[in-house]
């Protein structure tokens, strides 16, 4: 959705996305954690990212990241750098995934004083978790375990349905209501 919005915004953007920052670690921290399931746990995955499964017996596998401080280091750094590309005169399309209300704390501290234009990209959860298993770079679960807190924390400008909407037509509407924001 990013790549798509960046090729239809006449003006130059920057992307910069979670998995970019996560991906700057030493694979040992995040082992199994971009593939289907995270069987890998060790002192550098301890460090980095464990997944673990939050869903009783039984139930639809969920389940949610477990960050040891490498990669709290890591996430906390995130939205500053973001901050400091806006502040060298680069905009920036954000692709944020919110795990928690730290993650959201630190985007909104990294962010005061900027007209930041908030998209929320919805899909739902069967979609969702159908996309998961056909990427295979995900742990199955980490659809339904962030379902219910990554749009927790804030409001947007503009939500898309992916789910039910064409990538086109989502980059569209968030061209439309970044038109009618800013008249």
């Amino acid at each position: 959705m990013c790549r798509a919005l960046q090729a239809k915004i006449p003006n130059p953007y920057l992307v910069a996305g979670f998995d970019d920052f996560i991906f700057m670690a030493a694979p040992r921290y995040y082992r199994g954690a971009d593939t289907g399931w995270q069987d890998e746990r060790d002192a550098f995955t301890a460090l980095g990212v464990e997944m673990v499964a939050t869903s009783p017996p039984g139930a639809p596998v969920a389940v949610v990241a477990r960050f040891g401080p490498v990669f709290r280091r890591l996430i906390d750094s995130m939205a500053p750098s973001v901050r400091a590309l806006v502040d060298g005169g680069n905009a920036v399309i954000f692709d944020h995934v919110l795990h928690d209300r730290t993650m959201y704390e630190s985007f909104r501290r990294a962010a005061a004083g900027l007209d930041v234009f908030a998209v929320g990209i919805t899909c739902p959860l069967d979609i969702l978790e159908a996309r998961e298993r056909a990427r295979g770079d995900r742990v199955q679960g980490r659809a339904r375990g962030l379902a219910d807190v990554v749009h927790s924390f804030c409001t947007y400008d503009v939500t898309v349905d992916t789910g039910s909407t064409s990538t086109d037509s989502c980059v569209a509407a968030i061209l439309a209501a970044l038109a009618a924001r800013f008249r």
